[in-house]
């Protein structure tokens, strides 16, 4: 090959060098601000984290600290919304700046996203009527349980309960509804939820039966998005220093935030 065809495949070859994820488009606070907005994926059927007040309004915890994050970057946010298996695939597919939903810090999602600091966390446990024997995960062999599709409780039960029924439901609400109508015998959900569902349906007395453990909870956005990471761990620093994280989550949840990892 002469020189002149080395010179021209250049270019090429030095992209082929970037790892591919880096190629995927990072997303700059420079187009943010151009744009005038930004755009956060958002589940507004998973309260207290989104959710639709009296007036069809999106609140909620997610909801409050995306706009708190949007106000500090300067410009308006747009909700995106979402479900919890298409949380990756909108940030992946260049629907929405960032993606704030209830997502786990995981090793194998960190694979496909950037995520920033903690900015909450919330123990997953199994949720059953006070009623129910459950006192270890061997007990759940053969039980059914209800959990959301794509959200990290069910990969936590199906590795300590392999004896469990998996039942996979698109929405919380779906999950909590299986487990009042007794389709199910246990729900894999959230450490507030047995409160809130006992406020719907009074004398069952939900409890929570085992800990899944505690997830830290971030904020997703498009590998090679440097900038907009530190803007937004900048962000997750002072709102956490000057208390209103902890604020928005006592009022929004009833219970104190739970102490947050560092990274």
């Amino acid at each position: 090959m002469n020189r002149r065809s080395l010179l021209a495949l250049a270019p090429l070859l030095s992209m082929a060098a970037v790892p591919a994820r880096a190629q995927s488009g990072a997303v700059t606070l420079d187009a943010i601000k151009r744009r005038g907005k930004l755009l956060i994926a958002m589940d507004t059927n998973n309260p207290p984290w989104g959710m639709l007040d009296t007036s069809m309004q999106p609140d909620g915890y997610d909801i409050t600290v995306g706009r708190m994050l949007a106000q500090d970057l300067g410009v308006p946010m747009e909700l995106v919304p979402v479900t919890s298996q298409n949380r990756i695939p909108f940030i992946l597919t260049g629907k929405a700046d960032l993606v704030m939903a209830t997502l786990t810090i995981t090793p194998q999602r960190a694979e496909q996203i950037l995520f920033s600091k903690p900015y909450c966390a919330q123990e997953s446990v199994i949720m059953a009527p006070q009623a129910t024997e459950i006192r270890s995960f061997e007990d759940l062999k053969g039980k059914r349980v209800s959990v959301v599709r794509g959200a990290i409780q069910d990969p936590i039960v199906v590795e300590k309960a392999p004896g469990a029924i998996m039942m996979r439901y698109d929405n919380d609400a779906s999950t909590i509804q299986a487990l009042m109508s007794r389709q199910v015998d246990a729900c894999a959900t959230g450490f507030l939820i047995p409160a809130q569902t006992n406020r719907l349906q009074p004398g069952r007395n939900y409890e929570k039966k085992l800990s899944l453990g505690t997830q830290m909870i971030g904020i997703g956005m498009r590998h090679g998005s440097e900038e907009l990471h530190r803007a937004v761990n900048g962000f997750i620093d002072k709102a956490k220093a000057d208390g209103r994280l902890a604020e928005a989550f006592k009022r929004y949840t009833g219970v104190d935030l739970l102490p947050l990892a560092d990274a």
